[in-house]
């Protein structure tokens, strides 16, 4: 939620940055709007205190008609109390259901554009490799190893779904506990394991409801919604909350499944792992006081970079734009791996300052106690990674001319020392 406070003070800013998203100004309207409801509180509050007054007359009267007219004039007071109050109400949830559908404000860091072709890399590493022989897909060198089966998953689930087998699904575990490792063990993270269904004001906080409603899985237990990313439950683990200023930053990391409807990714990525219904994250966030947030996220990058030259990925640094970047962001960096069966960078991870945009939904603040101040945090977000596509980036880059897949160096202790996935293994297991 945004700070009425600051709109009124600094409409045209507020204005500014809506007009960078290509979205409509509006700080007038909502001003308008909170405005009529100081106005009918006010007047709430005056006829409460009038009433009051009237009623301590009571004890002092005794001429009955003088006691019937205050009584008259009380049960007129009190439905103009009610009437009031019910206006003020109505502008407070008017007021509400504006601001809640406004993405947070732009840090000035972020570039403007109109589409994502107005992002801008920042930075480059590693070479793409070169191949004696065209390099194939995920696609065709999971299906050909016979470790990636897309047939049984739709005979399951339908369309977006996958199967792995084998040294695939041993693969997936493995870079799920070399990325929690290098988060807690070189990063200090702490590794959480979260719910994966959560309630809805949990998706109102951090951003998702209620304007992408289409892209989220609801059940129909309880008011239950399964996660998107790990972010929402993470995140949400101080809602509500008074922090200790002496805890900060709050640092937490967590793998879990992800499901997302896509329903905006129709025709791309149908099938393999780049856009999946469900999917494996390891997630970061961070909880951090406003002028640290920027070097936190700083921090929160390099940790995942550090994961992808572990492996021995080319990636690249991209800052997105402010056509390109998402709802609750103030400022954005994507990571994006080279897929030679591709020919193009993808993204594997989004590492985001939403500042105190999440933290005023949710009603999580800060105390310093020695100096009585209050204040909201600034909360961060980063994929570290997104498992199905760091596979996608091992099969194409460590492919061979015969189809085999080279296991990175340092990621065969957690292959139980497999150096190589060959076909010569892999005679398909589920008939």
């Amino acid at each position: 939620m945004h700070d009425i406070k600051f709109i009124k003070k600094n409409g045209k800013i507020f204005d500014e940055a809506l007009k960078k998203r290509n979205l409509p100004i509006c700080s007038s309207q909502i001003i308008k709007i909170y405005d009529t409801y100081l106005e009918n509180l006010k007047k709430t509050q005056e006829l409460q205190e009038k009433r009051n007054l009237i009623s301590k007359k009571f004890s002092s009267l005794k001429n009955q008609s003088e006691i019937k007219k205050l009584k008259d004039d009380v049960v007129k007071i009190k439905q103009d109390i009610e009437k009031f109050n019910n206006l003020a109400d109505q502008k407070s949830i008017e007021l509400n259901n504006l601001l809640i559908e406004i993405p947070n404000i732009l840090d000035n860091k972020t570039p403007i554009g109109n589409s994502d072709k107005d992002n801008k890399i920042t930075k480059v590493v590693g070479e793409k490799k070169k191949f004696s022989f065209k390099p194939k897909n995920h696609l065709q060198l999971g299906e050909n190893l016979k470790l990636l089966n897309y047939e049984k998953a739709s005979k399951v689930s339908g369309s977006r779904f996958s199967v792995l087998k084998s040294e695939l699904a041993l693969l997936h575990r493995a870079l799920m506990n070399l990325m929690l490792d290098i988060n807690v063990d070189l990063f200090n993270y702490l590794e959480c394991k979260v719910p994966e269904l959560v309630k809805s004001h949990c998706l109102i906080g951090t951003g998702q409801l209620p304007k992408f409603s289409d892209d989220l899985f609801q059940t129909n237990l309880n008011d239950l919604w399964l996660i998107p990313t790990a972010e929402v439950p993470l995140t949400n683990l101080h809602r509500d909350e008074l922090i200790d200023s002496n805890d900060l930053p709050l640092r937490y990391t967590s793998f879990t499944n992800c499901f997302r409807a896509e329903a905006g990714a129709s025709g791309i990525d149908t099938k393999g792992l780049m856009r999946e219904h469900q999917f494996g994250k390891v997630e970061l966030v961070s909880i951090t006081s406003p002028e640290k947030s920027m070097k936190e996220l700083e921090r929160m990058t390099q940790c995942v970079e550090k994961i992808l030259e572990t492996i021995n990925l080319p990636y690249r640094l991209v800052e997105l734009c402010s056509s390109d970047i998402g709802f609750s962001s103030s400022y954005t960096i994507d990571i994006e791996i080279w897929m030679p069966g591709q020919n193009k960078y993808r993204e594997v991870s989004s590492c985001s300052n939403c500042k105190d945009f999440q933290s005023r939904r949710m009603k999580m603040r800060v105390k310093n106690y020695e100096s009585g101040e209050i204040y909201y945090p600034h909360t961060l977000n980063g994929s570290s990674l997104a498992i199905g596509r760091i596979i996608i980036g091992i099969l194409e880059n460590f492919q061979c001319d015969d189809g085999s897949i080279i296991i990175p160096e340092k990621l065969r202790n957690y292959m139980k020392g497999l150096k190589k996935i060959s076909s010569k293994k892999n005679d398909e297991k589920i008939k």
